[in-house]
């Protein structure tokens, strides 16, 4: 199993937990580097989970051993710890059609596609697939839509369309469950590592 398309990672401590996100390199000779931002680690050799944000691939769960020190190489990144990376197993491949989704809260603005009409929204929970909706805006199935949104500090415009009307829902509005539509390798993987990020602080809470 090799990564296709992969910058980044999330690194698990032998508890289970999220550790730390790291920054992933792959080298010609098929080796992969990890390069963390944070402080908090130690020189250790250890074999646990982590999660590749995989572009082509989606968000491959591994086991890997990882020996981790000092970073040892000059670069202008605050990055003070590196670890070699050998991937020892894939326990799971997260792709579109059994994507990870998050309970979310977020008010945004959409627009419509057809006739370019503003209106706004919650959305209620996001997935690499899509997302679903409140709004007071009537749509109908098959409907598109387009809104922005910042993931991390990355802003991507995202197109979806109506899959299924629940109808009114309690406090007013109408839900709508939507698949994401064209979205990009970009754009997929900054949705993905947004939804995983959020899984984990919900697991902390």
């Amino acid at each position: 199993m090799k990564l296709r398309d992969c910058n980044s990672c999330l690194v698990y401590g032998t508890d289970n937990r999220p550790l730390a996100n790291a920054r992933v390199e792959m080298k010609k000779e098929g080796g992969i580097m990890l390069f963390f931002q944070t402080q908090k680690l130690r020189s250790v050799r250890v074999k646990t989970v982590v999660d590749f944000y995989d572009q082509v691939q989606g968000v491959v769960r591994s086991r890997c051993e990882l020996v981790i020190q000092h970073n040892i190489y000059e670069t202008k990144r605050k990055e003070p710890w590196m670890a070699t990376c050998d991937l020892l197993e894939v326990y799971d491949i997260y792709q579109r059609q059994k994507d990870l989704r998050v309970e979310v809260q977020i008010r945004a603005e959409f627009r419509t596609e057809a006739t370019s009409w503003f209106f706004s929204g919650i959305i209620q929970n996001i997935s690499a697939g899509g997302v679903f909706i409140i709004t007071k805006q009537a749509l109908k199935k098959n409907d598109r839509f387009l809104f922005n949104y910042t993931f991390g500090s990355e802003l991507v415009e995202l197109r979806a369309k109506v899959l299924r009307v629940t109808g009114l829902v309690q406090g007013g509005g109408y839900g709508y469950g939507c698949q994401f539509v064209g979205l990009s390798k970009e754009a997929e993987a900054a949705v993905r590592k947004f939804v995983y990020t959020k899984q984990m602080e919900k697991q902390k809470q």
